[in-house]
C-alpha cells in the first residue's frame, strides 16, 4: 500500500495532466469553430445562369437535292408565290421563295399540310395547297377558251374548267368534232408539249376522275382507265405520229354526266 503522501502526489499529478488535456482539446475545438465561422462569413459562391442553361440544339436543315429522289412534278399555283421551308413548318428556315407557275419536282413525301419539293437544286417543304396538285378542283368558268365547251357533255365541261382554272398557261383545247368520243362531246384534248406539265395534268385528271366523271386518260402512248385503275399506266401500240400517240396533248374521255363536282 502506497504511503498517504505519495498517493496524494500521484492524484494531484493525474488531475493536472487531465486539465492540460482538456485545455488543449477546448483550444483545438475553438480554433476549428473559429475557422468554420470564417468560412460561413466568407464570400458566397455564385453560379452563372449560363453555366446551368441547357445547350442549344441545332435543328436539321433541308438535305441537298442530290440526296432525294424526284418522282413527279407539280407547279406553284398561278395567283401567288410559295415559300420553300427547310422543314414542314411555316416557322422553320425560309430556303427560297418559289414564283407563281414555277415547276417543282415532287418526292412523294407529304407531312401534315406540306409537300416536299425540289426547286433550283434546293430541297424543302411548301404548303400543299400552294401547288396545283394540292388545290381542290373548281368549276369556275374559264376566262379564255370557253368557246371550246360548245357541244360538250357536262363531265367534259367539268374537265375543261378545272384544267383551265389550275393551268392558265394552257390555252389550246380540242373539243367536239371528228369521230369517236369527240363527236359525242365526251372527250377533250388538252394541248401541251412540255412533258412535266402534261404529266401533271394527266395525273391530276386521274386523281379527280370520280369527281369529274372521267373514264380514261391517254398521254404519251400510255392509257389509264377507271375500270383498270389498279394497273396504272398501260403502254399502247405505236400509231405512227406524235399526235396519234398523244405526245403533244393529254386526251381525256368522260362518261357524259357522272361527275359529282
Amino acid at each position: 500500500m502506497l504511503p498517504a503522501a505519495l498517493l496524494a502526489t500521484l492524484v494531484i499529478g493525474l488531475v493536472g495532466a487531465s486539465a492540460v488535456a482538456v485545455t488543449r482539446t477546448l483550444s483545438t475545438s475553438g480554433a476549428t469553430a473559429a475557422a468554420g465561422a470564417q468560412l460561413v462569413a466568407g464570400p458566397v459562391l455564385r453560379v452563372s445562369r449560363s453555366d446551368v442553361r441547357p445547350p442549344e440544339v441545332e435543328l436539321p436543315s433541308a438535305p441537298p437535292a442530290a440526296e432525294v429522289k424526284v418522282t413527279g412534278a407539280s407547279f406553284v399555283f398561278h395567283d401567288d408565290a410559295a415559300d420553300l421551308h427547310a422543314l414542314p413548318d411555316s416557322t422553320s428556315t425560309l430556303v427560297v421563295v418559289v414564283p407563281p407557275d414555277a415547276k417543282v419536282g415532287t418526292t412523294g413525301e407529304t407531312r401534315d399540310a406540306f409537300t416536299q419539293v425540289v426547286f433550283a437544286d434546293k430541297v424543302g417543304w411548301v404548303r400543299t395547297d400552294a401547288l396545283v396538285t394540292g388545290r381542290a378542283p373548281s368549276m369556275q368558268q374559264c376566262v379564255s377558251g370557253s368557246g371550246v365547251e360548245k357541244g360538250l357533255q357536262p363531265d367534259t365541261v367539268r374537265v375543261h374548267r378545272v384544267i383551265c382554272a389550275l393551268f392558265p398557261q394552257i390555252t389550246r383545247f380540242g373539243g367536239r368534232g371528228g369521230g369517236g368520243e369527240h363527236a359525242s362531246g365526251r372527250a377533250l384534248d388538252i394541248m401541251v408539249k412540255d412533258v412535266e406539265l402534261g404529266t401533271t395534268v394527266a395525273m391530276l385528271a386521274r386523281q379527280h376522275a370520280h369527281e369529274l366523271g372521267i373514264s380514261q386518260v391517254i398521254w404519251r402512248q400510255h392509257i389509264w382507265t377507271t375500270q383498270r385503275a389498279g394497273d396504272g399506266w398501260r403502254p399502247m401500240k405505236d400509231r405512227g405520229s406524235a399526235t396519234a400517240n398523244h405526245m403533244n396533248h393529254v386526251h381525256v374521255t368522260t362518261y357524259g354526266n357522272r361527275g359529282t363536282l
